[in-house]
């Protein structure tokens, strides 16, 4: 695995998006209109018509994500409480990791269609979670209609239902699908370098603990239960991958939304993300060793 190659691409991507958030002011909403409508439920289906992940295999990978998350809910309740911190808004960036916009193309780049097809039901499940009790986390109340607007699930059930039928569509089909999901990782990276820019950070020494807690405790939680279920193989790795991803920007929506401390979370996805430049390549490195 060659560590360099996987993750410069990467951040230089978000490196130009940054920079076109310092010379031009844009509104990107029609570019995260397009990423979350058309070009990646077209990336996930097309990954997963490829990879041919079984259902049996997808219901396990929601059972171990479902588990991680549950952990990161029940250890970051108890710090909030224990330490008497006011700013409730910051569990959310504590429980989800950024698993799509970063998380897609490291997992493509370090272990290829396969990888990126289990990155993809990881982020869907974790998307899932963040739309429901997130939400009622950030704001006490819950709308489960949330969950049905993401396309994410739709393309998702649509491939596992051709994968238990094996069907495959024909390349006349597939090939426009797959060009047009190709887009999504170069487009979102620009989305998130370009979105960092317009944070400004504070409350720093908070935001870099909840940081050092999101990418570490998702790192040592997920190794346990690769561990405790002998997981092997790039689901393993996925696993150990995702869950260290740096904070998730919806999480950054979502608190802005609710108006649950917009600022501190977001200086915390700011912080994660620049953390997540050394933590990557070093995770990459931990996983080539076994």
């Amino acid at each position: 695995m060659n560590i360099i190659n996987i993750v410069i691409p990467i951040f230089l991507i978000i490196a130009l998006g940054a920079l076109l958030g310092k010379i031009k002011k844009l509104n990107l909403d029609p570019f995260i209109f397009i990423i979350m409508y058309i070009t990646a439920p077209a990336l996930v289906f097309s990954s997963l018509q490829k990879s041919e992940i079984k259902i049996a295999e997808f219901f396990s990978m929601i059972g171990y994500v479902l588990i991680i998350i549950l952990i990161l809910w029940v250890i970051s309740t108890i710090i909030i409480k224990l330490s008497r911190i006011k700013e409730k808004g910051l569990q959310l960036p504590m429980m989800f990791g950024n698993t799509g916009y970063l998380g897609f193309p490291v997992a493509l780049f370090a272990f290829g269609v396969i990888g990126l097809s289990y990155a993809v039901i990881y982020s869907a499940i974790e998307t899932v979670v963040l739309m429901s009790l997130g939400i009622y986390l950030a704001h006490h109340k819950n709308d489960f209609r949330e969950i049905f607007k993401i396309p994410l699930i739709y393309a998702i059930l649509i491939a596992l239902l051709f994968n238990i039928i094996n069907y495959k569509l024909p390349s006349l089909v597939l090939t426009p699908i797959d060009m047009i999901g190709q887009i999504t990782i170069p487009l979102a990276l620009i989305v998130l370098g370009y979105r960092l820019t317009k944070i400004k950070v504070k409350q720093v020494k908070k935001a870099l603990l909840v940081s050092l807690f999101r990418i570490g405790a998702g790192f040592i939680i997920a190794l346990s239960i690769v561990s405790l279920f002998s997981l092997t193989g790039v689901l393993r790795n996925i696993l150990i991958l995702e869950a260290a991803m740096p904070s998730a920007v919806l999480t950054m929506v979502i608190c802005h939304k609710y108006r649950r401390d917009p600022d501190l979370v977001a200086s915390i996805v700011f912080i994660s993300t620049l953390i997540s430049i050394i933590t990557i390549p070093i995770i990459l490195w931990f996983l080539s060793l076994y």
